[in-house]
């Protein structure tokens, strides 16, 4: 799939109504130079002795109407142009929000949630100045631009010229240096400014953790080089593309076209090429000649970064959704919840080692299965895949009797219900975050699946109770009080399979019993597949898998384990 997306075909949709706010800016551009037009013919009439009320009365009607019609027609313009970003954003948001639902659940494994912020949140709105400002700034800097130049070139055009040639040596000047400072200033730059947003975000999501390990100064390590780093590129893009842009705004500003204006038409006026009473319309309309190229100007920039943008919202758009069958499978409620893995091999890239290689494994129907193995030995990557968070590179599973990628991803997660080690816990209410587990389930549900899970009293000793929202008010919970939250989500699905990774490893002694406690409540009736590195949690397991470096080495009960005196058996001794 092409991972391109450039900023035109993203704004494809917008480009209309672009178009037509510049053209209300070129339109009000116009009507502002009624102002100095009539101001000019005033001046002119009064210096002359020929101004009469009417005429007076003229002009200063059309100086009220220039300035009302320019500022309703730009006012008009900026308003919609918002409403249209704003519409846009909404969509492009949902757009992401949508195509990242139906992307693999072992993608947001890998991910960093940072990117994903960064693109949902500040990518979209690098776009906002490009819809919402770019089109009307644009429209107005060139009305102006060449409305003025034409009414200048009717009053005197060796005049108009002098001024013309000022600007364009001046953007022949800024070009060629431009030439001269290689863009990579600009890239360095904005990639510095990438990476310190990135290395902001990390710092804050990490503070709590490097703090708790009394490594603070190290904690901004990183932030302060991409800091030093982010102000090194500024300083370079200041001495290289800065400067010319710098020196450009000078020549062009109302103060720099002063010298054209002023010497030109001193000299011409000295020559008797024109009046000397002409320089009057050139002061007030020549100063402002390039008035609207200032905020178009450094809108070079916010291109730069709205494509860099698209080139990154197109990069997650341009990630492989979960394939789904044309014709999924049907799920026979009959059959027994049993998992199968058929020769099982996962790799997480084509030219990444095997993380499973050729496992073979059953898991009957209502048994307790413990996986069991060194660390990186494959043990949540097997489980993860039964959850169909990838596809496996070679064999299949079977759930059912069906193999899991001819079942649609909904009916599959049906069946299953995943407990992980951090409890998975969002920004919500308790009762939501259980809801989780049935999106249909009463309070008395709820309630219920609380109990099972032994949570229903520390809610209820929260603020708010089942109402309050988790990370705020108080309502914190430990790591062992969010797996019983997770838990009781679990009780809440009523799945067929359970799916447990790890679900003590961040519990006290006494938060573990009573996941023990809720976890033996559970697994009643249930599939039960369980990750373990504390081999004691499960030694009542009615068959434990022992995995090594990707490999199914062995397999049986506890004790059948123990008497092969293998891998299983040198991790029991070593935890006694």
């Amino acid at each position: 799939m092409n991972t391109r997306l450039t900023l035109s075909s993203l704004l494809k949709p917008v480009l209309p109504s672009i178009i037509g706010v510049f053209l209300c800016g070129f339109a009000s551009a116009g009507f502002t130079l009624l102002s100095p037009i009539a101001v000019t013919r005033l001046a002119l009439g009064a210096l002359r002795g020929n101004l009469d009320s009417r005429t007076a009365l003229f002009w200063l009607a059309m100086i009220l109407i220039g300035f009302s019609l320019a500022h309703l027609l730009a006012g008009g313009a900026t308003s919609y142009a918002h409403m249209v970003e704003f519409r846009f954003r909404r969509e492009l948001r949902e757009r992401i929000a949508r195509h990242v639902s139906r992307l693999p659940l072992g993608w947001f494994v890998s991910e960093s949630s940072g990117r994903i912020r960064t693109i949902i949140a500040e990518d979209v709105t690098k776009i906002h100045t490009i819809i919402a400002h770019f089109g009307v700034d644009l429209g107005a800097g060139i009305g102006t631009l060449l409305l003025g130049s034409a009414y200048l070139i009717a009053l005197s055009w060796p005049y108009a010229l002098i001024l013309l040639v000022w600007l364009l040596v001046s953007l022949a000047l800024f070009t060629v240096a431009m030439m001269l400072n290689p863009a990579s200033g600009i890239e360095e730059f904005t990639e510095a400014e990438k990476d310190l947003s990135s290395s902001t975000v990390e710092m804050v999501d990490g503070i709590a953790t490097v703090k708790a390990f009394g490594m603070s100064d190290s904690l901004f390590r990183r932030f302060s080089a991409a800091l030093d780093r982010y102000t090194t590129a500024s300083y370079e893009w200041m001495k290289g593309p800065g400067r010319p842009m710098a020196v450009l705004m000078v020549l062009i500003s109302p103060a720099g076209m002063l010298v054209p204006v002023l010497l030109g038409g001193w000299a011409l006026a000295s020559a008797g090429l024109i009046e000397a009473i002409l320089i009057v319309p050139f002061l007030l309309v020549g100063v402002a000649l390039p008035s609207g190229l200032d905020g178009v100007i450094p809108l070079a920039h916010l291109l730069t970064q709205g494509k860099d943008a698209a080139e990154r919202i197109g990069a997650l758009l341009a990630e492989e959704p979960l394939p789904e069958a044309e014709h999924p499978l049907a799920i026979d409620p009959a059959a027994p919840a049993e998992v199968v893995l058929e020769d099982v091999s996962f790799r997480y890239r084509e030219d990444a080692p095997y993380a499973l290689r050729n496992v073979s494994a059953r898991f009957p129907a209502g048994s307790v299965t413990a996986v069991v193995g060194p660390s990186g030995s494959g043990k949540s990557t097997l489980v993860k895949l039964i959850a169909r968070f990838w596809d496996t590179s070679e064999g299949r599973i079977l759930v059912s009797g069906a193999p899991i990628k001819e079942l649609a991803t909904p009916a599959l997660l049906s069946q299953l219900a995943i407990v992980l080690q951090d409890g998975g816990l969002l920004s919500d209410s308790v009762t939501e975050n259980i809801r989780l587990g049935c999106p249909d389930a009463t309070e008395e549900e709820i309630v219920e699946a609380a109990k099972s899970a032994l949570i229903h009293e520390r809610i209820l000793e929260l603020p708010r109770g089942y109402d309050s929202v988790i990370g705020t008010e108080g309502a914190h919970f430990s790591g062992g009080e969010a797996q019983r939250l997770a838990l009781a989500r679990a009780f809440l699905s009523d799945s067929r399979i359970l799916l447990l990774d790890e679900a003590t490893a961040q519990a006290d002694p006494h938060s573990e019993r009573r996941i023990q406690e809720a976890l033996g409540a559970l697994a009643r009736n249930r599939t039960t597949i369980v990750i373990a590195h504390r081999l004691a949690t499960v030694v009542d397991a009615d068959q434990i898998l022992v995995l090594d470096q990707g490999r199914l080495v062995d397999s049986g009960t506890h004790t059948e384990l123990l008497a092969r005196k293998g891998v299983y058996a040198d991790m029991w001794k070593a935890q006694q």
